[in-house]
């Protein structure tokens, strides 16, 4: 991994004092501001993309199936890629990883504008280019995550990651609602136009941190053949009990709960029976909450309880979820919305802090690669969730899937509670032996 001009462990001098507020800590960090600022700018494409996709294909087609397979479509690369990503930033700069996934999504933007200018936007055109945006955020979440890890002390990356989950779910207040008015005031041209502007300011928001990141040797991963580091990351996860557990907690989440995420566009349409504005700012409440805890725990000066922070998360997503499916009234789906994200933000932060305090230094983008990978069964539960909508309609999917999380997730505690310790397993928790 790359040099950073302190000892493996050592705190940055940035972050020390234990009285204090860690966000403008965090912040101080040396290339952090740089790296934070793009990830703004490619936080809100990636929220504005999904909701503005998931409404253009549900007034084009009127099918939930559709909105669906899109989902599907975007989700898939980060199981079918996600290892052999993180593998490849582990051989590669992270900074340069993160300046191709701008300068592709800029042109998979552009080319969605160009289908909707020239009155030409057939549905595989839409599922190929979504597609290529799934697969810059495949590499952009195990480089990106890798990256904040090497910037900061092993003590603040709890910190640090809260602070990019604050920065991820909050970005959707203002690129969901954005998103809904544009499509609100005109049409699809304008949206997919103004997500390749913003796009093309992240290429240059990249490219200053691809230039304020010195080139320098990377570590013994650079001379070990892909194929091998993808074995030895998987292996890695599936014999480390922090990992294993997170990684299952995850997968539940993703087959059977974050699927409603790309279908918000139906739970506001069929369900609520509201319009593209509304349904813009429904889509985005749940970043009020996200941003209220994860900025607690990115300022937090006391040490996290990660495990049972993630499990309350978790926990808290499912249950609001059941409530959110079975609401019909506008402001209190508002409500729950607000209340499910705080939930997700505590979810968020502490998943890749487990996993990163349980590996070794020379593993984490594997192992945000293996992350990356159980998020990546979210298209499997798109594909039912929509499939299912369309046949006994969204609101008894919904039910029914969130409350079957709920079920496997209390059987995953029950059979490994490994996470749950003070300590959230230990940093470089030892493999299972055999």
């Amino acid at each position: 991994m790359r040099a950073t001009g302190r000892r493996a462990g050592e705190i940055a001098p940035a972050t020390r004092g234990a009285g204090r507020r860690f966000a403008p800590a965090v912040l101080a960090a040396p290339g952090y501001p740089r790296l934070w600022r793009a990830g703004l700018l490619y936080y809100h494409a990636y929220w504005f993309e999904i909701v503005a996709t998931g409404w253009v294909v549900l007034t084009l087609t009127g099918s939930p199936f559709a909105v669906g397979l899109v989902g599907f479509c975007r989700t898939l690369p980060m199981l079918a890629l996600g290892l052999v990503l993180g593998a490849l930033a582990d051989r590669l700069r992270e900074a340069t990883l993160l300046l191709a996934v701008q300068v592709a999504g800029a042109l998979a933007a552009a080319a969605l504008a160009a289908l909707f200018l020239l009155g030409r936007a057939p549905l595989p055109a839409l599922c190929l280019l979504v597609g290529l945006l799934g697969c810059g955020w495949a590499c952009d979440f195990s480089a990106r995550r890798a990256l904040v890890a090497q910037l900061h002390g092993p003590e603040r990356v709890a910190n640090a990651l809260s602070l990019e989950s604050m920065t991820m779910l909050g970005s959707k207040i203002a690129a969901t609602a954005f998103a809904g008015l544009l499509l609100a005031l005109g049409d699809p041209r304008l949206a997919y136009g103004w997500l390749a502007l913003v796009y093309l300011a992240g290429v240059g928001a990249a490219l200053a941190v691809r230039l304020g990141d010195p080139p320098c040797r990377r570590a013994a991963a650079a001379g070990i053949p892909l194929i091998s580091l993808v074995r030895l990351g998987w292996s890695t996860a599936v014999r480390t009990p922090v990992v294993r557990a997170v990684l299952l907690v995850t997968v539940a989440m993703n087959l059977l709960v974050f699927p409603y995420q790309q279908l918000i566009a139906v739970i506001a349409g069929d369900i609520l029976a509201v319009g593209a504005a509304r349904m813009g700012i429904l889509a985005g409440a749940d970043g009020v909450g996200a941003i209220v805890v994860a900025g607690f725990l990115a300022t937090r000066s006391r040490p996290i309880r990660q495990g049972p922070v993630f499990l309350a998360g978790a926990c808290g997503v499912g249950a609001l979820l059941l409530a959110l499916a079975l609401a019909r009234s506008y402001p209190l789906a508002l409500g729950l919305q607000v209340a499910l994200g705080a939930c997700a933000g505590a979810f968020g932060a502490m998943q890749p802090a487990l996993i990163l305090a349980a590996v070794a230094p020379e593993q984490r983008a594997r192992a945000m690669g293996m992350l990356a990978m159980a998020i990546g069964t979210a298209p499997f539960g798109i594909l039912l969730a929509g499939t299912l909508s369309g046949a006994v309609g969204p609101t008894g999917t919904l039910a029914g899937m969130a409350a079957l999380a709920l079920l496997l997730i209390a059987g995953i505690v029950a059979r490994n509670r490994a996470f749950l310790a003070p300590t959230g397993g230990g940093p470089r928790a030892r493999p299972d032996e055999g």
